[in-house]
């Protein structure tokens, strides 16, 4: 059977594949799809299909339609990650030139000829259904129960609610702070359309993609296949070597304290935390991995400082569990993404 007829999602096959796959793969408001998309504007677009974009960080469908005068139009309608999207099934040949479509989506906030993907209906019967008619993402993967208790392992992020908490800088900042969020525009600014991982913070947030934690006796490694990052715990040092460089991830350290392991991360360039969240050169990082006794998730819970843009401590968590799912490549594509104006192809 190929990639394309195993991913027949009606309300029934939806069903079928969540119970063989995962216990909960609907992830709840996210912050970027609100930004660019208005979750309560339902459109329809039917037409003819141009192109199809199968890139990371973000797909692309153009289809050929006509407006409300009657003038023929091209419109597009993003989609996920082309990671995401293989592992639901979805390959590069489910979208051809010249076929027809029905898209049921999420109007864009700035491009009225754009949309957010929800449903596609294929003229084979196949229907691809990406987000909830609430607008909320369905992922799943497989799950490995385990309870070995270890942190090492292939992970994969629940879904909202139960995948952990965000604050709100907002309420933390400090005068600094307030004005260099306010020259942020995460529209435009936002790293991951040049293939930027952002942060560890965001890493950990991306959604339906695996992450490897292996042991490599003095050192940690973390790689995340979004964005194919990868970082390294240090365990044999105490302190960050001075003049090293400074990173978009930062350099790690790290011990074991009552059974978890403790990282801490410094040396951070200038640049975000998330896409609505600006740091300094100044912050500093630690997260705790922690194993759940009573079902084996793994629980990233972590502090940061970062004394000229926040006051205090901010802090947050993201919970993860085990799963067979083979670690991919990301193969980032820079370019226009997430709502952006988007040229006819």
């Amino acid at each position: 059977m190929d990639s394309n007829r195993r991913f027949r999602i009606g309300c029934t096959a939806m069903s079928a594949i969540v119970t063989l796959l995962a216990p909960a793969v609907t992830t709840f408001a996210h912050h970027g799809f609100d930004t660019h998309y208005y979750r309560d504007r339902p459109v329809l677009v039917q037409g003819t299909v141009t192109e199809f974009q199968f890139v990371n960080p973000h797909s692309f469908v153009f289809v050929r339609t006509t407006d409300e005068s009657g003038a023929t139009v091209v419109r597009w309608c993003e989609m996920q990650a082309s990671s995401q999207l293989r592992i639901k099934g979805i390959g590069p040949d489910v979208l051809k030139v010249g076929d027809p479509v029905r898209i049921e989506g999420f109007e864009a906030r700035r491009d009225p000829l754009g949309c957010e993907f929800a449903t596609g209906y294929l003229a084979d019967g196949t229907v691809l259904t990406l987000r909830t008619s609430g607008g909320q993402s369905l992922f799943a993967a497989p799950w490995e129960p385990d309870d070995s208790g270890s942190i090492f392992g292939t992970w994969f992020r629940k879904a909202f609610p139960g995948a952990g908490t965000d604050p709100d800088p907002m309420d933390s900042y400090t005068a600094a702070g307030a004005a260099a969020h306010a020259a942020n525009d995460p529209l435009i600014a936002n790293p991951v359309y040049q293939c930027n991982p952002v942060s560890p913070i965001r890493a950990w947030s991306q959604p339906g993609l695996p992450t490897e934690i292996r042991d490599e006796g003095d050192r940690i490694v973390i790689r995340h296949e979004f964005m194919d990052t990868e970082r390294v715990v240090h365990l044999n040092m105490d302190e960050h070597p001075a003049g090293a460089p400074r990173t978009t991830m930062g350099h790690s350290i790290g011990r074991y304290e009552d059974g978890d392991l403790i990282v801490h991360t410094a040396l951070f360039d200038e640049g975000l935390l998330r896409s609505d969240f600006v740091r300094t050169m100044d912050l500093e990082l630690t997260e705790r991995f922690h194993i759940n006794p009573d079902n084996g998730d793994l629980e990233v819970t972590w502090t940061a400082t970062d004394p000229r843009f926040h006051n205090g401590t901010v802090s947050g968590s993201r919970i993860l569990m085990r799963t067979t799912l083979p670690m991919g490549t990301y193969d980032c594509t820079p370019g226009i993404g997430h709502g952006e104006q988007m040229p006819a192809p």
